[in-house]
């Protein structure tokens, strides 16, 4: 009995020990699973979150690219229309004949020709739907099948309202218009967008051309361009009426707005119609839907697998403490205060290694914050320059800010900046751009007023004024700041002051202005401080006409000793307007398209020199920021252009020949007998050469050269004397009077005694 009560004893205390052990071993492997569960659990959700975010936005901003990307080439194709018309306006000689009463032929033969060019630009152009001509002098409307009067014509009413109103846009809202066809006569009604073009271009006094666009082909281009099952298109006018559209036919018409999101709506600045467009909910994000189950899946054997691992390494680093807790309990009076105090010892190791770490990381985390804070300041006066929400009770607004005062935002520009850019290397760039942004800050602060400045673009500062006093220090701060940079460092600057800004609300409008003073830089020139208030109310616009560009070309093409005088004229019509840098741009892109057009009959040799320098005209368009630059650079390429020409034509002896004989036709025009054989005779020289090279060198045939020089001098003795028609129509050669007359009217649209009247009248 006592050994066996002893055994069983001994089994009871083994027993106990390993339940000791055991107990250790369960709490080291349950402390380490909580913490494995919990941490990949929180690490798959923030994945799922940002896998959703990062689609989102990127979708967001691949839908953003393609509708804007999408306009502009629903734009160009419109603009290429316009283009088109304003080319057959000014090239085709059908449209002159039927809109202009003095190269009118046969008004007939006219109409069926200017038929036949509506026919063929209808056909070769898939936008166009129909097109027709509307004339002022006599009210006909012209269409490809027919020519009728405007009470007759079906789109009448358009017509009627286009002309009460005066549109300013060239093109027209979404409308609907009936046409009958003359062979079936069937009468359609079908919905049209309407380009209207003036002729001319410019003045628009003799009539209209209207070109109706078909909505269908633009919904095609958007079809090829976009894919219902990831975007929704809405194409609208400026009546927010559906032009072409582009939605998911699948879903119903109460779910699509439902499963929209991240909308986008741009404007075209050409047209004014809006393109809306948002994104597909249920395809963009069903893909996200596939990442989540996949993460889920993932997840669940990651925690099998890393629980089995743990309870692998676990029970296998365990077998050290195993054999340690054996011991203890072995020797656990006389070992376990050693232990308890070497235990102690390296905990305060570790937690002195943990706290040089915090450290290290605390310094890291508050250069990070202080960048932070950096970007986001700029990122908080963007916002209020753009005019974007910005939370008043953000602590960097309530810094900067101040609760009373008035506000006004200037622009610091840096004056020829290509030349800036060409002159430093990208580090010292940074660092003159730093000066300048605190000696503004000094320069601020000497005159009390609060300052908030940062560079929105690489040329550009804008600075935020904030003062209690008057507005007046803001100019006299940035006077004083042009005169520092000018006084110290190799380049210039120029200031535009924008619009005191009572509220937050307003400092966009004040931003607004100030980037409308910078641009009129173009006018005063460089190094300049411009207020907004000495502005023009209304930019005048350059109006020129065809003709006077015309001449200007002839003259230049033709060698005429006048033609520094007239350049010189038109340049001095242009800078005397107070016109914005773009219209004078347009002015003179005009005056090269014209002389481009003379100069396209000259020789080869020529044209190459003309083409030369046309290069250069074209490219000094945006190379110069002020007028005075601009017209000086356009002279001086133009002037050398012409003595590049006269020289290279001096040295050609049929050029000199062409000259005398131009000169000699000037003299004796009053000769009736003055023809193209005599002059052949005179200068001995075969009629057909002297035909085909006066009109390569002058620029007309010598019949048309002769007919001008007389109508230039009869328009001058009707103009200066008083005497007869008939005594004038001899001193220019014409021996019977009603062939002068035939001829002055078909010339000038007017008869001599008509000219003469309206000339005394001017």
């Amino acid at each position: 009995m006592n050994i066996r009560s002893t055994t069983n004893k001994n089994r009871f205390m083994q027993g106990k020990e390993e339940r000791i052990r055991k107990k250790w071993y369960y709490q080291l492997l349950l402390s380490y699973l909580p913490v494995f569960f919990i941490a990949t659990s929180i690490i798959v959700i923030i994945s799922f979150v940002g896998v959703r975010l990062t689609i989102g936005n990127e979708a967001k901003r691949v839908n953003e690219v393609a509708t804007t990307q999408m306009l502009k080439n629903i734009d160009d194709a419109l603009r290429s229309i316009d283009h088109l018309i304003l080319k057959e306006i000014l090239n085709n000689v059908a449209f002159d004949k039927f809109f202009d009463l003095s190269k009118e032929t046969d008004k007939y033969l006219d109409s069926l020709e200017m038929s036949d060019r509506i026919r063929n630009i209808i056909h070769a152009t898939p936008l166009i739907d129909s097109l027709y001509l509307y004339r002022f002098r006599d009210q006909i409307v012209l269409t490809r099948d027919e020519r009728i009067a405007i009470e007759q014509f079906q789109d009448k009413d358009f017509l009627a309202k286009l002309l009460q109103n005066q549109q300013q846009s060239k093109w027209s809202d979404l409308r609907e218009v009936t046409e009958t066809n003359v062979v079936t006569n069937e009468t359609i009604s079908r919905k049209v967008l309407t380009l209207t073009s003036k002729v001319p271009t410019i003045s628009g006094e003799l009539g209209l051309i209207v070109v109706n666009v078909r909505p269908y082909a633009i919904q095609s281009m958007i079809d090829q361009m976009a894919n219902s099952s990831y975007s929704l298109l809405d194409f609208v006018d400026k009546n927010n009426t559906t032009i072409a559209s582009v939605r998911d036919a699948a879903l119903p018409q109460e779910d699509r707005l439902a499963n929209q999101t991240h909308s986008f709506t741009i404007r075209s600045s050409y047209t004014g119609w809006s393109l809306h467009s948002s994104i597909n909910n249920s395809e963009v994000y069903g893909f996200s839907s596939a990442i989540y189950y996949g993460y889920f899946a993932f997840w669940i054997a990651a925690i099998a697998a890393g629980a089995y691992w743990i309870y692998l390494i676990t029970r296998r680093n365990y077998k050290p403490v195993e054999a340690l807790m054996g011991r203890l309990e072995k020797y656990k009076s006389e070992k376990s205060l050693q232990l308890l105090g070497s235990d102690k010892r390296g905990e305060f190791d570790y937690i002195e290694h943990a706290l040089d770490h915090l450290i290290d990381r605390f310094d890291y985390q508050q250069r990070h914050v202080e960048e932070h804070v950096k970007l986001r300041q700029r990122k908080l006066l963007l916002d209020l320059l753009e005019g974007n929400f910005v939370d008043r009770n953000d602590e960097i607004v309530k810094n900067m800010l101040e609760e009373q005062g008035q506000a006004c935002v200037i622009v610091v520009e840096i004056d020829a900046y290509e030349h800036f850019v060409e002159l430093y290397n990208k580090h010292d760039q940074y660092l003159l751009r730093f000066v300048v942004e605190n000696v503004c800050y000094e320069v601020s602060q000497e005159h009390g007023i609060q300052v908030w400045a940062e560079w929105v673009e690489g040329h550009q500062l804008a600075v935020l004024f904030q003062s209690r006093e008057s507005a007046s220090q803001v100019e006299a701060t940035s006077r004083k700041l042009s005169q520092w940079v000018q006084d110290n460092l190799d380049f210039t600057v120029t200031i535009g002051i924008g619009s005191p800004a009572k509220s937050m609300g307003e400092v966009s409008g004040s931003y607004e202005r100030a980037l409308a003073a910078i641009k009129m830089k173009f006018k005063f020139g460089r190094n300049r401080v411009i207020r907004f208030n000495d502005l023009p109310e209304t930019e005048e616009e350059l109006i020129v006409q065809p003709k006077v560009l015309k001449m200007i070309a002839q003259s230049f093409r033709q060698g005429d000793t006048e033609w520094p005088r007239k350049l010189l004229d038109f340049v001095n019509q242009t800078t005397e307007a107070h016109a914005a840098k773009e219209n004078v741009q347009h002015i003179l892109q005009l005056l090269l398209f014209s002389m481009d057009r003379e100069m396209s009959e000259v020789s080869s040799e020529l044209r190459a020199i003309w083409k030369k320098r046309l290069l250069r005209l074209n490219e000094g368009l945006d190379t110069h920021e002020t007028e005075i630059e601009l017209s000086q650079f356009y002279c001086s390429e133009l002037n050398e252009a012409y003595e590049d020409i006269k020289q290279h034509k001096d040295e050609k002896s049929h050029t000199a020949l062409m000259h005398r004989i131009k000169e000699h036709i000037d003299k004796e025009y009053i000769d009736p007998d003055l023809t193209l054989a005599r002059l052949g005779e005179v200068f001995q020289i075969n009629s057909s050469y002297l035909s085909r090279t006066f009109k390569e060198e002058i620029g007309m045939n010598v019949t048309d050269y002769i007919v001008v020089s007389r109508m230039e001098k009869a328009k001058q003795l009707l103009k200066d004397t008083q005497e007869a028609v008939q005594d004038i129509s001899v001193q220019v050669g014409y021996t019977y009077t009603m062939s002068f007359i035939r001829v002055f009217k078909k010339t000038t649209g007017l008869t001599p005694g008509e000219y003469r009247r309206l000339s005394a009248e001017a």
